[in-house]
């Protein structure tokens, strides 16, 4: 392949040095909510900050590689099915777990932060093809690196959260973390390696396009890396690359119809993207029609695009200082860079509202062709346009304009743990007797138990255990939407026979109380169809169902 843009030793050690202070700097509300979490209190924090939700199930996933499966399961379900080779990559951080010693929680913030910087490094690669000069693709590191959007001052103009919890009603750059690449770091391990591979791979076909390009792929000029990032993108978030896929398919469309030709140089470039991940496609269609629980999982992991504005706002700066670029491209749409990138740009905001049920999925990596339009129109554009002693203060204001959403991202989820009492409502803390009881059913418990216990304690049990729970997340439970009202009723019903329908309809082994405020074992409800408890934790009870 074309030798690429030479980066300096002195260069690396800017990228790496920056990149490594970006993630320690994800590190600081999670050490400051360890930290805060003292013997003495009556609450535990559970170890993810943003979107717990998710997080836990991570950990479950997690759990079951450390176990020894290399097939995906779904622990928040009581009912029995058959696995299926999907989330490998959190099966994998399991087994590695194991080999290394150790806990799920840990491998998980190890694996966050090292595939944060592997993302940093890789956007810095990208940039350093694109520009054969250092301030440009420094600027473009810069902006994907700490950029975000104008969510924070939409927020601040508002006097608050006004939209709850109801993330459609928040910008992108506060409800979307696999938009924007820093807050991708800190919510979690694979949506910062699933940009990382897909800048890799858009890497290779900027240089591909580039006219008088004349390799044609083999093992050693970077075809054999090509197959591995779809490969590996097939595995870790399919929907990743759906965008980078179709945007190569259209771009290959348009220069054959340009040319009058089939252009077998890039055809036989982009074959290796697809050819690889075909075969994971067509299984994962596969398990979605054939395994009926893992069907059902698929429907109701419904994650459809916000409207417009909000990845307008969620975007914000660099897409209006993008403008004028994204307009240069169009009229001109020359082929190095600047059509691969209009292509990419169009492409991904079209497939943002295709009839697809993880719509937002698709919007990881949006970020990146954005961010190049921004930079060409600030050296293009921009810059011609703001007098020399000006520009570095206008760059200035750009950052801070663009920083702080990133800022509030970092800490607003440490409120929880500010406020227990909030953090307990939303699942990021749990009272100390329901943490308690989540291990003494880990050392008590036959592993598959189904548990019985309130929504937000069985977040959190197949994440710290081998157990599975009647009702525990709104996708990976079986049928969520009849079992959360069935738990909800169970635990405010008065009807011996009710109550003990549900137990046997899901097999129920143990149950688990809601945190009683009285003196002694509840008596009331449901609980006085079941025998004496078997243990108790600061006003929590665990029954045995025999």
């Amino acid at each position: 392949m074309q030798r690429t843009n030479d980066i300096a030793p002195s260069e690396w050690r800017w990228v790496i040095i920056f990149s490594g202070l970006l993630v320690a700097i994800t590190l600081l509300p999670y050490a400051w909510a360890f930290a805060s979490d003292s013997p003495n209190d009556n609450w535990h924090f559970m170890g993810m900050l943003p979107n717990q939700l998710d997080g836990a199930t991570y950990l479950s996933k997690i759990g079951e590689g450390a176990r020894g499966d290399w097939l995906f399961t779904l622990q928040y379900t009581s009912e029995p099915h058959t696995g299926a080779a999907i989330n490998e990559f959190y099966l994998l951080l399991g087994h590695l777990s194991r080999i290394l010693g150790l806990s799920p929680l840990v491998m998980y913030h190890v694996a966050r932060l090292v595939t944060g910087f592997v993302m940093f490094v890789s956007i810095y690669h990208l940039g350093s093809v694109i520009w054969p000069r250092l301030r440009p693709r420094r600027l473009f590191f810069s902006l994907l690196a700490v950029g975000s959007g104008l969510g924070w001052l939409l927020l601040t103009l508002s006097a608050g959260f006004s939209g709850g919890s109801d993330f459609n009603r928040l910008p992108t750059d506060f409800s979307m973390p696999e938009s924007i690449p820093f807050y991708a770091t800190f919510v979690n391990p694979h949506f910062p390696l699933t940009i990382a591979l897909i800048s890799l791979l858009a890497a290779t076909f900027i240089m591909v396009f580039r006219p008088g390009f004349d390799q044609q792929p083999t093992l050693s000029n970077g075809g054999f890396s090509v197959v591995l990032i779809s490969a590996a993108l097939a595995v870790i978030q399919p929907q990743g690359l759906v965008p980078i896929m179709v945007t190569l398919v259209v771009y290959l469309a348009i220069l054959t119809v340009r040319t009058r030709r089939i252009p077998m140089l890039e055809l036989n470039w982009i074959v290796l993207v697809i050819l690889p991940t075909l075969p994971f496609l067509i299984y994962y269609l596969a398990v979605v029609r054939d395994n009926e629980a893992m069907r059902i999982w698929n429907a109701q992991n419904f994650t459809p695009s916000p409207p417009i504005w909000n990845y307008i706002v969620g975007f914000g700066l660099p897409l209006l200082v993008a403008i004028p670029g994204v307009w240069r491209a169009i009229r001109r749409f020359e082929r190095d860079g600047d059509r691969f990138m209009l292509i990419w740009l169009i492409v991904n905001v079209l497939l943002l509202y295709a009839p697809f049920n993880l719509q937002r999925r698709l919007a990881i990596g949006l970020i990146i062709p954005i961010a190049y339009f921004a930079v060409r129109a600030l050296e293009d554009f921009w810059f011609h346009r703001i007098l020399p002693p000006w520009r570095d203060a206008a760059l200035v204001a750009l950052f801070v304009f663009m920083i702080p959403s990133n800022i509030l991202t970092l800490g607003i989820p440490i409120f929880g743990v500010v406020n227990p009492a909030e953090g307990i409502k939303v699942g990021q803390i749990l009272t100390s007797g329901h943490d308690e009881a989540i291990h003494w059913l880990n050392a008590n418990a036959q592993s598959g138990d189904i548990i019985l216990a309130p929504p937000l304690t069985s977040l959190w049990i197949p994440a710290y255990s081998d157990l599975r729970v009647v009702y525990g997340h709104p996708y990976e439970t079986l049928n969520a939407k009849d079992k959360l009202p069935e738990v909800q009723a169970w635990y405010l019903g008065e009807s011996d026979q009710e109550c003990r329908t549900l137990l046997e309809k899901y097999a129920v082994r143990y149950v688990v109380s809601e945190d009683i405020e009285a003196p002694g074992a509840p008596t009331t409800g449901c609980y006085k169809a079941l025998d004496n408890p078997v243990a108790s934790f600061d006003h929590v009870f665990v029954y045995a169902i025999r």
